[in-house]
């Protein structure tokens, strides 16, 4: 079975783009299609469909890629 990379972007405002954030992940190898985000959801907010929905995304010998380690704490 082939590995896929898997992306994970968020911005906490609604003003806030994630433009940069899919550009970086894209040029690191992911599929812009492989590429889930959350908008507007501040890292309190333990609610994330996106992140969800990219860990649903991961099978084994995939990466699960985001630009920093703060998307993915709390």
């Amino acid at each position: 079975m082939k590995s896929a990379r898997i992306g994970y972007a968020r911005c906490s405002t609604d003003k806030q783009d994630l433009t940069a954030q899919r550009d970086a992940l894209i040029d690191l190898g992911v599929d812009p299609e492989r590429i889930y985000t959350d908008h507007g959801i501040t890292g309190r907010n333990r609610t994330r469909p996106g992140l969800d929905q990219a860990l649903a995304a991961v099978r084994e010998g995939d990466t699960l890629a985001g630009l920093t380690h703060e998307i993915f704490r709390r």
